[in-house]
């Protein structure tokens, strides 16, 4: 029986509900108490009503089960109990260090049910100021579209402690997101790719360039790329796998969708480059670009590009 009315030592009618349990806590009841005459049958009568309400609304998921739970108490155990069953590694981790980084320090000790919309803008404006260190050196805050990740993961949050009953209300609703500023890459024009590929000529760069210039094949898919994923008879490359940063290392991992594996026909020029590149060398290793790791190729393509006076471009 999940809710009883009896008349206690002292002769004042009581009433106990057994509530439902919050995740990770104990199993708990909730007193009813009336204010009519001790004893009375009106006192018995109003504490059944307020008895069968509540019985009510738990049995019908209308009652709100708040928790005293902070922050980063709460977002440790939805990361816990659905990110990590619902998410990809490299994901789950990006949210961790969201947490870990950007919103404990912060909000991490308010309690979830306290959480207003002021406080969830403050906290993005926090984030997105500059920080002059004691260096003298500027750290740049966060970009709009970085804060804009952070509200999707924070509403979401919310979103789930709605559904469980924990709040009645998402604050990040209440919160004016701000709007993702389109990035426009640097298109590299005829000449200055002509350039390139003659100075680069007989290198790695030169086939790298050629992947990712001629190809579009993005930076993780390229340093992912192995020798049986090139079919210089057909002309054809296969993506089966990229190379991603998880946990402070590269790894090797299947592409994000379906669409992201797949095999491309290509000029007969780039497999032919591929095959030079490889008879050049004395051991092929299972990787074909294993020299660099893709963050330090980024950097030695700027230098690349500095070098013989090109413009500035992303690798990627």
């Amino acid at each position: 029986m999940r809710g009883s009315v009896f008349k206690n030592k002292s002769g004042h009618w009581r009433g106990a509900v057994e509530l439902p349990r919050v995740p990770g806590g104990t199993r708990k009841q909730q007193s009813i108490y009336s204010k009519a005459k001790k004893g009375s049958m009106e006192q018995k009568k109003d504490v059944q009503r307020k008895v069968n309400e509540l019985v009510y609304e738990i049995e019908n998921n209308l009652y709100l089960n708040e928790s005293n739970a902070t922050m980063e108490k709460y977002l440790k155990e939805w990361l816990k109990v659905y990110a990590a069953e619902n998410l990809e590694e490299t994901t789950s981790e990006l949210y961790e260090m969201y947490v870990n980084v950007h919103i404990n320090p912060i909000l991490g000790k308010l309690k979830v049910k306290e959480i207003k919309p002021m406080q969830i803008q403050e906290f993005y404006n926090e984030k997105m100021k500059d920080i002059e260190l004691e260096n003298g050196k500027i750290k740049k805050g966060l970009s709009t579209n970085t804060i804009g990740k952070l509200h999707c993961f924070l509403n979401r949050a919310f979103d789930d402690a709605i559904t469980n009953r924990t709040i009645k209300y998402n604050p990040c609703q209440g919160v004016k997101r701000p709007k993702k500023k389109k990035y426009k890459p640097v298109i590299c024009k005829e000449n200055s790719f002509d350039a390139l590929l003659k100075e680069t000529k007989g290198t790695l760069d030169e086939v790298l360039i050629l992947l990712a210039g001629i190809c579009g094949l993005r930076r993780g898919e390229i340093f992912g790329l192995r020798f049986i994923d090139v079919d210089s008879i057909n002309f054809r490359l296969t993506i089966f796998q990229t190379k991603v940063r998880f946990n402070g290392k590269w790894i090797i991992k299947e592409p994000k969708n379906e669409t992201s594996a797949r095999t491309i026909s290509v000029p007969e020029f780039v497999t032919s480059t591929i095959s030079t590149y490889l008879t050049a060398l004395k051991v092929v290793p299972e990787l074909i670009f294993s020299e660099f790791q893709p963050d330090a190729y980024s950097k030695h393509f700027k230098q690349l590009l500095n070098t013989h006076n090109l413009p500035p471009m992303r690798f990627h």
